[in-house]
């Protein structure tokens, strides 16, 4: 027990990066999410799919792809319906945790294929991909 106090902070980051690493790497390969780089996405982009942002309302309007639908990671599962199953799902948040989230669900309700974008948005501009501010 007095190892558990001594070393207290250690065990609670090892707890928070054991759960961004299921998050964001094993979680959605189990699932039969596969993940797009900006690179490989500038090679699609022109073909047919669907572009969810799952960012915050307040991300979104400061700036998001211009043919992404917006549905916030806490509505995915509510907002399903609105997703067209007939075509690839590329999922993008800012970094690439969120979307990973939102991915599996999707994954796992039915969709694919779908697509964690890695890098999120970062990714996303530094590939010289549009944006557009607002709603």
């Amino acid at each position: 027990m007095a190892w558990i106090q001594n070393n207290i902070v250690y065990l609670a980051l090892a707890l928070l990066l054991g759960w961004i690493f299921w998050q964001r790497l094993v979680a959605p390969k189990m699932a039969g999410v596969k993940t797009i780089s900006a690179g490989d996405y500038l090679r699609m982009r022109h073909d047919d799919h669907v572009l969810i942002d799952v960012r915050s309302d307040a991300e979104w309007r400061a700036g998001h792809a211009p043919a992404a639908r917006h549905i916030p990671l806490g509505s995915i599962s509510q907002r399903m319906a609105q997703i067209p199953q007939d075509r690839p799902v590329v999922v993008l948040c800012a970094s690439g945790n969120r979307s990973a989230m939102a991915a599996v669900t999707l994954a796992k309700n039915g969709f694919g294929p779908v697509y964690n974008f890695t890098g999120g948005m970062g990714a996303w501009q530094a590939a010289g991909l549009p944006v557009k501010a607002g709603r």
